[in-house]
This record gives structure tokens, C-alpha cells and sequence, in this order.
């Protein structure tokens, strides 16, 4: 009877050992993405067009393209994405989200003999390779100067996805 409680308890310690030894190490270092830009120019949406948002304060992992106002996932996992706008006087004013060519919100602006204000944020699961981006028409103009931004476009990975959240979790149509 001693002898089996000596081995439970050196089963238990070396047990014990074994998960401080797992827990104590440190985490693996995961690539966390994160961009944020801005529109320093006027763009006149009465097309649908696509926004390329052109001062980029911060692009960690390069997954933002100021050519192409596309970010590209570098990692699956999810995401949270914001953008802001001002319409100029007398006009109208949506921005349009989408993931791939998939529709995902909007934000809208109206307003007469003013300025209009608009902002919208979504948070989404992400596949590698998936492009994020932001599209603009009605009959304004979206405002834009080189010293007074108002226009912007971010986003920032919230957490990569594992194996068992990745089949978890679907991504809107």
C-alpha cells in the first residue's frame, strides 16, 4: 500500500513537471497584421469605384496595397475592420465593404449644405489570401486633402484562427 502511494505521487509530481514545463514556455511568436490609412485626396464616387486610400500610418506585415486599396489576409484567422468617410456639401455617400467580391456592410452619408459624416465597422473570419477593400458611389465626392484626412481605412488581426476555431467557423457568403 506505501509503495503504490509513493508511485501515485511520483507519477503526480512528474506530472505536475510536465504541464509547468508545457505552460511555461512562452507562446509561439504569431504574425499580427495590422494596417491603417488614409485618403488625402478628394474622390468623386458618382461611379462605383474602388477606394485606394493612400497615407498608410501603419502596415505591419504588408497586407495593405496603397496602389489597389486591397488587404490581402497573410494569415487566417479574425479580423476587425473599421472605415470612416466625409462627404462634401449636397450629396449622397455609401462605402461598401467586401471580402473577395462578397458584400459584407455598408456605411451612408446625406446631407444638404454640409458636410456628412459616416463610419462603419465589421468583424469577420478571414481565410489566407482573402482581399478586404472598400468601394464608394452616390453623388458626392469623398473628402480628401493631404492636411486634413478624414477618409480612412483599417484593420488588425483580433486572433489567428487554429485548426479546431478554423472548422468552426464559417465566413460570410
Amino acid at each position: 500500500m506505501i509503495m503504490m502511494s509513493i508511485q501515485y505521487i511520483a507519477c503526480l509530481i512528474i506530472s505536475l513537471a510536465l504541464v509547468q514545463a508545457v505552460y511555461s514556455q512562452d507562446p509561439p511568436q504569431l504574425p499580427r497584421p495590422a494596417f491603417s490609412a488614409g485618403l488625402t485626396h478628394g474622390v468623386n464616387v458618382s461611379d462605383h469605384v474602388n477606394v485606394t486610400y493612400d497615407r498608410v500610418w501603419t502596415n505591419i506585415g504588408n497586407g495593405y496595397d496603397p496602389t489597389t486599396g486591397v488587404f490581402t489576409a497573410p494569415v487566417d484567422g479574425t479580423y476587425t475592420f473599421l472605415y470612416h468617410a466625409l462627404a462634401e456639401f449636397d450629396g449622397m455617400l455609401w462605402l461598401d465593404f467586401y471580402q473577395n467580391s462578397n458584400y459584407i456592410s455598408s456605411a451612408y452619408a446625406h446631407i444638404e449644405n454640409q458636410y456628412g459624416a459616416t463610419s462603419n465597422s465589421v468583424t469577420l473570419n478571414a481565410k489566407k489570401g482573402d482581399q478586404m477593400y472598400i468601394t464608394g458611389h452616390g453623388t458626392s465626392i469623398l473628402y480628401g486633402l493631404s492636411d486634413d484626412v478624414y477618409a480612412t481605412f483599417s484593420g488588425y488581426l483580433l486572433f489567428p484562427s487554429t485548426t479546431s476555431t478554423a472548422a468552426a467557423t464559417t465566413t460570410a457568403p
